[in-house]
């Protein structure tokens, strides 16, 4: 439906990204709709609600994407494991934009936000965080978390609009790779795409 967001993801763990999207609906609640590419069923979860930002991500490492928000109200993101029926929320102290990704390589996607130039990043034990101001990032870049490298580690990355560029910081070995590509009113995508 019009104002839909799309949440395409890997929510039934065959290796395929699922159609789904993330409605906010008249009552404030928000519903989760979900068509695994398994086998063709749908499925439904409400979670999140007016101002909520949806990221899923795999946090417990079970090959599927969880239904998980960003609330900057309370700056917390709030997660529903569907494998366990269960949910969680994880305070990360500051306002932002979601980047959730595997940053350390452990299998298990990290809570994490951009706030201004910053990266804040919890480690899998969601006991401490740590915060990365890459040099030369604009508080206006675009997030574009992805491995680019190939080291299964999420880099942090950005594309600045006002030149298409794209700004990578390889994992491997923290070097920054640049490539001009897009421009002033194109919209990123990143992905990991396959010939």
């Amino acid at each position: 439906m019009n104002g839909d967001i799309p949440v395409v993801s890997d929510y039934d763990g065959d290796g395929k990204s699922d159609f789904a999207v993330y409605r906010l609906e008249t009552t404030g609640y928000a519903t989760w709709y979900i068509i695994n590419s398994s086998n063709g069923s749908t499925w439904t979860k409400s979670w999140g609600g007016t101002g909520d930002i949806p990221a899923p991500a795999d946090f417990d490492g079970d090959g599927k994407a969880d239904i998980n928000v960003w609330r900057n109200s309370s700056t917390a993101f709030y997660t529903f494991f569907p494998a366990t029926n269960s949910d969680a929320n994880t305070p990360m102290g500051s306002s932002g934009t979601p980047v959730c990704g595997d940053y350390d390589g452990d299998g298990k996607a990290n809570y994490a936000l951009r706030h201004n130039a910053d990266w804040i990043v919890m480690n899998s034990a969601l006991s401490s965080a740590t915060t990365t101001t890459p040099s030369g990032d604009q508080s206006s870049d675009i997030p574009v978390q992805n491995d680019y490298d190939g080291d299964g580690k999420v880099d942090i990355a950005v594309w600045r609009p006002s030149n298409g560029t794209w700004y990578i910081r390889n994992s491997h070995d923290n070097s920054t790779r640049t490539v001009q590509w897009g421009m002033t009113g194109d919209i990123p995508v990143p992905a990991y795409y396959r010939r």
